[in-house]
């Protein structure tokens, strides 16, 4: 997944993939290979969805863990292989639930990320208030 994170998003000048580097590289974020029966799922799911996703679902399957993925269809591809997902949001309510974050980060993080236009209006403000429940 090396190169659908990293090198793909270098030479397309994300700037977050120069950051996954920096994280890759001090040790805080570890890339896999996939095994060769995964890459074979891998294979046939980037028929369905994007080869980040496909690999994503493909190393959940593998290792047997849950699936951090903010994609709505790569997320309902996983559940048919009946992988628990997560997304950006659910773990910052994660955070909150478990008192890693206070509710003003919670909600000043929810609202950035709710910003970058990707997430829609309704559910921002459904996390908003699952956090204020929390709080």
């Amino acid at each position: 997944m090396r190169a659908e994170t990293i090198e793909r998003g270098k030479s397309d000048g994300y700037g977050d993939a120069l950051a996954l580097e920096r994280l890759e590289s001090d040790g805080w974020l570890r890339t896999s290979e996939l095994l060769p029966r995964s890459k074979k799922v891998a294979m046939e799911l980037s028929d369905v969805v994007g080869v980040g996703e496909a690999e994503a679902i493909a190393l959940a399957l593998e290792k047997k863990e849950r699936l951090f993925m903010d994609d709505l269809k790569g997320r309902r591809t996983a559940e048919l292989y009946r992988l628990e997902t997560t997304t950006t949001l659910g773990i910052m309510l994660e955070l909150l639930a478990k008192r890693a974050v206070t509710w003003l980060d919670y909600k000043k993080n929810v609202k950035i990320y709710g910003s970058q236009g990707w997430i829609s209006g309704e559910i921002i403000q459904e996390f908003i208030e699952k956090g204020k429940e929390l709080e």
